[in-house]
């Protein structure tokens, strides 16, 4: 898949999810009444292993457009997620990728509180150089940071 392909595919998986990502929530005592997961999909998984793979073999300037993708499909990428742990290598590898690619879009207080689960694999030292060389500037920094 190229970045043309991808971008047509994310976009018309956001304009599915976005009625559920920009329904309103009411705040108050009850606001986990209301409230479910974003809807992951077996074809958003689909497309987020399809960016995650393009996203480790493309050029930086790939890279950074499969960012903006991301940032410009809001609905998606808070609904995409990988369907497993990462409870391997390779699966960390994965995750880290996924992290590179949102950029710490849409918070970067979510994007904190996501490596700080993600530092606690076993694995992290192991894939986080190669992850890192990928990044922007500022994930860089974050994943490098200890």
């Amino acid at each position: 898949m190229d970045v043309a392909s991808l971008r047509q595919k994310i976009e018309g998986l956001n304009e599915k999810i976005r009625p559920i990502a920009d329904r309103p929530i009411a705040f108050g005592k009850d606001i986990l009444k209301n409230w479910t997961p974003p809807p992951n999909s077996p074809e958003a998984q689909e497309a987020l292993s399809a960016a995650i793979d393009l996203y480790l073999q493309c050029s930086a300037e790939e890279r950074q457009q499969i960012r903006e993708i991301f940032r410009k499909n809001h609905a998606f990428a808070w609904a995409a997620a990988l369907p497993y742990k990462f409870d391997t290598a390779e699966r960390l590898r994965r995750h880290l990728a996924h992290f590179s690619i949102l950029d710490r879009y849409p918070d970067y207080r979510d994007a904190l509180l996501w490596l700080n689960d993600l530092r606690a694999s076993p694995f992290y030292d192991e894939v986080r150089g190669e992850i890192a060389a990928l990044s922007s500037d500022a994930t860089k920094r974050l994943l490098n940071a200890r």
